[in-house]
């Protein structure tokens, strides 16, 4: 018996990926910063084959940090989960496969740089590095710390200026010291309460943490606006949409005043896909709620719910295509290459983004369905990053014009289609 044990256990021990593709790719938490660090993997690899490096260094950096964003996700959901510290070998093959992510992400850019000749890269990505096991440590050292992760993709536009006046054998040596810190807090990793709060906060709210808007009155007037597509997120819906254009006007301003390139628009626009993935996650998440939703006096039946809740989409959509339009008009004063068809192809990419997410969203009825609706980011993260390169090149946006009516028709189709899935078995039914 002792010796079925221990072998049972060797071979647990001699096989740490197994159930690695579920582990980082079925959970919306890893997968949406996976997607990312992949979609920056293929577009600096593409960038390399057509001969334009200039922005490999960006796209590298934003890779890299994603990866060290999913990386510290996973190690946090293990601080996290009391039952991970129970299971024979888990942590360890946890921890194996996040090294192997990481070391393979790194050898693949490397030895893209190497193969072009782009040697300029490597200090580049060295300083991503270093950013990026920087917050893997904060977030081992304080799980709270998690909540910074935004923050991350706010830094990629001021890598490249940063890694000028860095030497690069200083960033060797940071990188050295804070991989052995790394290491000896993940050799220490043990549940605690703090890991446990920011999880369950982060799986509730879609991984996303914004500050409280308690006390401030009129923002009842704007969730009523989305009720009930907001019932389930709360008025962490709300806080993101006055963040996000602050946040991006801001990012635009930057880029004026230091000429700094910053995909800031780029970047408003995939958030603004993503907080459409995040109100289906909740509304999952806690699908116990719906019934207190659907008992609420204000709709007639089942229908009634369905109907007001297809409406409430469509005002979120049209909020957030009028919030890209005018930051995208803003954005034309001060880069005239970024003229009127670019900002209205910027809003009809933001519509039907929005649209078939939510209606890919409206369909799913478990974590998994709605981590799989999460690739339509990576699609949509391809075709306006191809639009902007497009703009810069100087080549006509009527093609990318033509490909949105369709793509329009696709969204409203979507809509339609999960309107008529959503609670299809009743409010009680996940």
């Amino acid at each position: 018996m002792n010796q079925s044990l221990q072998n049972s256990q060797l071979s647990a021990w001699r096989k740490p990926y197994r159930g690695m593709l579920r582990l980082w790719l079925f959970d919306l938490g890893s997968v949406s910063f996976i997607g990312t660090a992949g979609l920056g993997l293929v577009l600096g690899l593409l960038c390399f084959i057509s001969g334009k490096t200039e922005v490999v260094s960006l796209v590298f950096s934003m890779a890299t940090l994603s990866t060290a964003a999913a990386i510290a996700w996973q190690l946090n959901r293990l601080a996290a989960i009391e039952v991970t510290g129970l299971i024979p070998h888990y942590q360890k093959h946890v921890l194996i496969q996040a090294a192997t992510i990481a070391v393979g992400m790194l050898l693949i850019q490397l030895f893209a740089c190497i193969g072009f000749a782009a040697y300029d890269v490597i200090p580049r990505l060295l300083l991503a590095i270093v950013v990026s096991l920087l917050f893997v440590w904060a977030c081992l050292w304080r799980s709270s710390s998690f909540h910074l992760s935004f923050l991350l993709f706010i830094t990629v536009p001021f890598l490249d200026k940063l890694a000028l006046t860095i030497p690069t054998w200083m960033m060797l040596i940071l990188i050295a010291g804070l991989l052995s810190w790394v290491i000896h807090l993940c050799r220490q990793l043990s549940w605690n309460n703090e890991a446990r709060v920011v999880y369950l906060n982060a799986v509730q709210m879609g991984w996303m943490w914004l500050p409280s808007i308690k006390g401030f009155t009129w923002i009842t007037r704007v969730e009523r606006l989305f009720h009930p597509m907001n019932f389930f997120i709360g008025p962490v819906l709300t806080m993101m949409l006055l963040c996000l254009p602050l946040i991006t006007l801001g990012l635009i301003l930057l880029s004026w005043l230091f000429d700094i390139d910053v995909p800031a628009l780029f970047l408003l626009v995939q958030f603004t896909v993503i907080s459409c993935a995040i109100v289906h996650w909740s509304r999952i998440q806690r699908w116990r709620a719906a019934e207190t939703l659907f008992l609420l006096p204000c709709y007639s039946g089942l229908s009634g719910l369905r109907d007001a809740f297809y409406r409430s989409q469509y005002r979120f959509i049209a909020v957030l295509v009028a919030m890209v339009s005018v930051l995208g008009f803003t954005n034309s004063l001060i880069d005239p290459q970024y003229g009127g068809l670019f900002v209205l192809h910027l809003g009809l990419s933001t519509f039907w983004g929005c649209a078939i997410m939510l209606g890919m969203g409206s369909a799913s009825r478990n974590s998994l369905q709605a981590t799989a609706a999460m690739l339509l980011v990576l699609l949509h993260s391809i075709l306006v990053s191809l639009s902007v390169a497009a703009v810069r090149d100087g080549d006509s946006l009527w093609v990318w014009l033509l490909m949105d009516v369709p793509l329009i028709i696709v969204g409203v189709g979507a809509l339609i289609w999960g309107k008529k899935r959503l609670w299809q078995h009743g409010v009680l039914a996940p």
